[in-house]
């Protein structure tokens, strides 16, 4: 059982760049409708719709919701960045969707990242391309929307580029388009919440901030049910507080993985308590995500 649902969730972070892989190839695949692909330096970009939500992704998305896709293809040794770019900086990327029409509301989902490492410094994100996912609330259940996207990101390889495009499609109103299977796959790979595990999903067994001494850190134990390849933390504090990546510190007897974030002279200590901090967990069997309260 381990093993099998291992390779599901492989499949399903695999499952998204062999879309790209299809799509760069011209032979298309089963989204009702598409943008054209906006070409960047060494990046293409497309916005794509996936319709209503149907039974079958009723798990996924709430009734009367729709999904779209932001589709980015990245040329070989390229990465993008995740919504915090980790300690080396990068740019995160800026969603504008203020041109669209009948949209109340549009949330971008993010599959799990992973942390790079170079003579820069840590980043976190994605190689090789990237499929996000977007759920988006209709003003007027009863007709399409207009989606428009001008959207801004980064990319990285020697060098760090700025890219932006502006992207459109009309999602259906009373449909459910049949998605990609890679847009499906994306959503699958988005960390779940704690109350939502499934078997080999990171756990948060505790986390704890302490602000006083003469060392300040963040603490995290979480279990990693399907073994620790590929095991890490990532920390995020509301607003613009930064917050550095953990390290893995300590296994204890029973398997708890210890991180730890040293709070050094860059982080605003004091801004911290009483926040609530974002604490995602990856690993190659699963993705999740908890938070906590500084005291």
């Amino acid at each position: 059982m381990m093993r099998r649902t291992t390779l599901a969730f492989r499949s399903a972070l695999g499952g998204i760049f062999a879309l790209i892989a299809v799509a760069s190839s011209g032979l298309g695949y089963a989204f009702a409708a598409a943008s054209p692909w906006a070409a960047g330096p060494k990046a293409q970009v497309r916005l794509v719709s996936g319709g209503s939500v149907d039974a079958d992704r009723a798990t996924l998305v709430e009734d009367g919701k729709r999904l779209a896709f932001v589709e980015i293809l990245l040329e070989p040794g390229w990465k993008t960045y995740w919504r915090t770019p980790g300690d080396a900086g990068g740019l995160p990327p800026a969603f504008d969707w203020s041109k669209s029409a009948n949209l109340a509301h549009a949330e971008v989902l993010y599959p799990a990242p992973r942390r790079f490492t170079d003579r820069s410094g840590n980043t976190i994100g994605y190689e090789g391309g990237l499929v996000l996912p977007v759920v988006v609330t209709p003003e007027r259940q009863n007709e399409p929307i207009s989606l428009a996207l001008d959207f801004h990101y980064g990319i990285c390889k020697d060098v760090c580029v700025p890219v932006d495009a502006a992207l459109s499609v009309e999602v259906g109103a009373g449909e459910a388009d049949a998605a990609a299977l890679a847009g499906l796959s994306a959503l699958e790979a988005v960390p779940r919440a704690q109350d939502k595990l499934r078997p080999l999903d990171p756990q948060l067994v505790s986390a704890a901030g302490i602000l006083g001494g003469a060392s300040p850190k963040i603490t995290i134990e979480a279990r990693f049910p399907g073994g620790s390849a590929g095991a890490d933390v990532f920390l995020e504090a509301p607003g613009s507080l930064y917050l550095p990546l953990p390290a893995l510190k300590t296994t204890k007897a029973d398997g708890t993985l210890v991180f730890e974030a040293a709070l050094d002279a860059d982080v605003d200590v004091a801004a911290l308590e009483g926040k609530a901090i974002t604490v995602t967990m990856v690993s190659e069997t699963g993705a999740s995500v908890g938070t906590f309260l500084v005291e």
